[in-house]
């Protein structure tokens, strides 16, 4: 049996509330190792003044896989390179969906050697995924660990970027991407980015900036958020190209029953994906 590993409430707070989503026998046995005894005041709190929190976070991997899913049906044969991966176990669907990929390398400064060792259990003879403990805002580090744990610069990759851009500078931001950016435009990269107040329709504002404010008083620091001008421009200045957007408007139609969401900008958060 593996020893129940206890986390932070906050460093769980997506993961649990994504849980209806990790439902393969495999994904099972990863969560069944991860302690969640303690329920999350903060999820609570978000659950009882916006009940459509868990639902945004479900819509926002449920995306993330949708673009994997995409990317991977016309070029089955990458490398992937998840930064700041956290708790999330998005290589396991990538091994369970795509045994074929080159390389799957998780990056982050948390957890990262306890989740390692739940893998090694429950998949002792796996040598697809690999661990680099590294906080990805250090490039030099960031870079060496990439190119130690099997990255070819020099072949395309995939970067899933889900969840950071929230707790980082646009500056830091930009830095990272700059690793990444390649001549012929081969380096696809997917995030989510937190939406303004002003983004969000008039009569959801007040929620949204609600939900912000109990986030922040809960974190380190406020979540950093973005208009669009301003995500655009922090585009154009990695001469980005193919830029996909779909908001949590559009992703409820394409994957949920329910109209939590009816209007574009609704749920505060964009999911986009483009080209370096």
């Amino acid at each position: 049996m593996i020893p129940k590993l206890k986390v932070r409430a906050t460093s769980r707070l997506v993961l649990e509330a994504a849980l209806p989503l990790y439902n393969t026998a495999l994904q099972q046995q990863y969560i069944d190792a991860i302690d969640f005894s303690e329920t999350s005041r903060l999820l609570y709190e978000l659950k009882l003044h916006y009940p459509p929190f868990i639902e945004i976070i479900k819509l926002r991997k449920l995306g993330i896989r949708h673009l994997l899913n995409e990317a991977l049906s016309l070029h089955p044969i990458q490398q992937i390179v998840i930064l700041g991966s956290g708790l999330d176990p998005l290589s396991l669907y990538l091994l369970e969906n795509y045994p074929q990929l080159r390389n799957i390398i998780e990056v982050d400064n948390g957890y990262i050697a306890e989740k390692r060792a739940i893998y090694d259990t429950i998949l002792p003879e796996q040598n697809l995924i690999h661990f680099a403990p590294c906080d990805i805002t250090d490039t030099s580090l960031l870079w060496s660990s990439l190119i130690n744990n099997g990255y070819d610069p020099t072949s395309p990759v995939i970067i899933v970027f889900e969840g950071i851009i929230h707790y980082i500078s646009s500056e830091a931001f930009s830095k990272v991407m700059q690793l990444f950016q390649s001549p012929r435009h081969m380096n696809l990269v997917m995030l989510d980015y937190t939406l303004s107040v002003e983004e969000v329709p008039k009569a959801q504002q007040a929620i949204h900036e609600g939900v912000l404010n109990m986030l922040a008083s809960n974190l380190p620091e406020p979540l950093k958020v973005f208009s669009r001008h301003q995500m655009n421009a922090i585009l154009k200045s990695l001469h980005a190209t193919s830029i996909n957007r779909a908001s949590i408007h559009l992703l409820e139609k394409l994957y949920s029953q329910s109209t939590h969401f009816p209007v574009d900008g609704e749920g505060g958060l964009e999911l986009i994906s483009f080209y370096l």
